[in-house]
């Protein structure tokens, strides 16, 4: 027997940003933190009915040096006008603008000038007394920065730079901690990274599987960004049952949906830094947007299609969780032939990052599909909130995508919950009705506090939080967005906590798990009809009835949640199944064992691409002769 003791010391990780590119991250780092810092002070001194803000977003464009710092001395002025009694932070970040000017003072005086600027906005709003975990050093040939914190290692060594800074961030996050003066430049460097092409390495978390998860409604914390870097993934405790959702809020108080689609792809550069923060912590996901249409929708399908699978591959690529396509404008049958180019088309692991389709509420949709031609004898236009919310159950099933969301956005703004215009039976159907078909769901529009119990006791397995409902300041006369509001997301959190606690709350847990077995093929035979009456007893609202069939199943509901890959997750709970279950029934007796056997082989091997094809065939999506 031998003693083993790790080597002394961590070995650092390093990388060296060439002297023009530090003097840019420089000057656009002073920018942002004067975002943050007047994001703080406005949320200290004003309140959401006394904020205005006249200026709307500002979309940012490609900049020489010489604009940066002609921008970033504007922002100053108006923050000097706003908060003049900061006058610290105004000289320390002034004095290392001016030097990015002077001919006669290279990157090493700036970066000491930086460093001081560092520290004001460190006392002033972040303060910390730890031991640096990273190391910076400024030279007129370059910065070299380096990172000393245990992590996953990979070969090349950009990306091993940028699992050390994500670590470290995760390692601050998790003390409560904010980041010392050398790990915000460390920090930084990573964010030049990501600008140059660099995509994190490393596991990333995903959606995992209804009804399998250790939570089962997530609150998707949505923003378009900054709001997820100064406040979402700043403390632990935010980013429990939290999936980190990046897209653009803010469309004004006066424009029509038609005119101004409410939700816009958010910038692909803030998606990736907000990623890099969130690391293993929580899934993230983005939203893409509405087609694009060039003359008729025929005509523009190719552009839309490849349009929305390149920036999807693009953003997937960092280890995205989730990306949202939304559909208008098309009819069944084209919404169909989109989802299912972007379905085939979109470079992912097909089995752990989804692609989710948005259908408006509030938008008719226009039925042509062959079968309810036949069925119907001619094409019918879904006009209720119930026809629009099956019938996107069915487009997304049979485009071959993963996730339906619904989504209650009008002409208003804000929004009218879209649990409020669902009404609880019939937001508990459409939930019900997409798990049957091994569907994630999701819904979106004007969350509030109090909206929330609502939603958790359908079982959606997401609901959309964010802007000005709940989440950011809002000039009530212009509708522009002020700070993000990361205090609420604690109360959002338990709110939603004791909701799923809840007699209803855990009535609608088991219901997502019986729908998971039943579309799986694992739920035993016997379990069905309890199933059935589980679902008319939540939507009769006999809560009662509900708890009795819920006591009668505990095994099912406490059984322990997915800790493995989801294929991996179904096939043993096909293999373990001791009692006739759906699956058995679906594939016939007499081909059951030599099915089972060839299960038990594509695990063993954990072939996920066999599995998924074998296993699709025990699922109630499988077409039965």
């Amino acid at each position: 027997m031998v003693t083993l003791v790790p080597r002394a010391g961590l070995q650092p990780t390093t990388a060296q940003i060439p002297a023009g590119a530090a003097t840019h991250l420089i000057v656009e780092h002073l920018g942002d933190l004067l975002v943050r810092a007047d994001a703080v002070l406005t949320r200290e001194r004003f309140t959401d009915d006394t904020f205005t803000k006249t200026d709307s977003y500002r979309l940012p464009t490609q900049e020489t040096l010489r604009d940066t710092e002609n921008r970033v001395r504007a922002d100053l002025a108006r923050f000097a006008d706003r908060f003049s009694d900061q006058t610290d932070l105004i000289n320390r970040f002034t004095e290392t603008i001016e030097l990015t000017q002077a001919p006669d003072h290279g990157l090493e005086a700036l970066g000491t000038a930086y460093r001081t600027a560092l520290a004001a906005f460190r006392d002033g709003f972040e303060p910390t007394s730890s031991a640096a975990r990273a190391h910076a050093i400024f030279t007129d040939d370059g910065l070299d920065v380096s990172i000393r914190i245990d992590h996953e290692r990979y070969a090349r060594p950009e990306q091993d730079f940028l699992a050390a800074a994500s670590a470290l961030i995760a390692y601050r996050r998790d003390g409560e901690d904010n980041l010392t003066i050398d790990e915000r430049i460390a920090v930084r460097a990573a964010y030049w990274l990501l600008d140059q092409g660099v995509h994190i390495p490393g596991p990333y978390p995903i959606w995992g599987t209804s009804g399998f998860r250790d939570v089962q409604t997530y609150a998707s914390i949505t923003d378009p960004g900054e709001g997820h870097l100064a406040g979402t993934t700043r403390y632990p405790g935010y980013l429990h049952g939290v999936i980190v959702h990046v897209e653009h809020l803010e469309r004004g108080v006066s424009r029509s949906r038609e005119e101004l689609e409410p939700y816009r792809i958010p910038s692909p550069r803030t998606v990736a830094r907000v990623r890099l923060h969130t690391a293993e912590a929580a899934p993230t996901s983005s939203y893409i947007g509405r087609p694009l249409l060039d003359g008729t929708v025929e005509d523009s399908l190719i552009k839309t299609s490849r349009t929305f699978a390149a920036a999807a591959s693009s953003l997937l690529s960092d280890g995205l969780a989730e990306v949202k396509f939304s559909v208008e404008r098309l009819t069944a049958t084209e919404a169909i032939r989109l989802l299912s180019a972007l379905a085939r088309e979109v470079r992912r692991d097909r089995h752990a990052q989804v692609l989710s389709a948005a259908f408006n509420i509030n938008t008719p949709i226009l039925d042509d599909r062959e079968e309810t031609i036949r069925a119907r004898r001619e094409v019918i236009r879904a006009t209720t909130a119930e026809e629009i919310g099956l019938l996107g159950i069915e487009i997304a099933a049979q485009a071959g995508l993963d996730k339906v969301t619904w989504d209650g956005t009008a002409d208003t703004y804000p929004s009218r919950c879209i649990t409020d215009q669902l009404g609880g039976p019939l937001a508990l159907t459409l939930v019900h009705r997409a798990h049957e078909k091994g569907l994630l769901t999701y819904f979106s529009a004007g969350f509030r506090f109090d909206n929330i119990p609502d939603a958790v006791v359908t079982a959606v397995d997401g609901i959309g939080i964010g802007g000005a409902q709940i989440l950011r300041f809002m000039d009530k006369r212009t509708g522009n967005h002020g700070p993000f509001l990361p205090d609420n997301i604690h109360r959002i959190l338990a709110i939603r906590d004791e909701a799923a606690d809840s007699p209803a709350g855990r009535a609608a847990r088991l219901l997502a798990r019986l729908d998971r077995l039943h579309y799986e093929g694992t739920l035993t035979s016997a379990d069905e009809p309890k199933r059935a009456a589980l679902f008319e007893a939540l939507r009769a609202g006999d809560l009662p009835g509900a708890e009795r069939i819920t006591n009668g199943l505990a095994p099912v509901l406490n059984a322990p949640a997915d800790a493995v890959h989801p294929l991996l997750a179904w096939a043993t709970r096909l293999l373990d199944a001791a009692n006739p279950i759906l699956a058995e029934q679906r594939i016939g007796a007499s081909d059951w064992d030599q099915f089972r056997a060839r299960i038990r082989h594509a695990a063993d091997r954990t072939d996920l691409i066999q599995l998924a094809d074998l296993l699709q065939q025990a699922s109630s999506a499988q077409p039965r002769p």
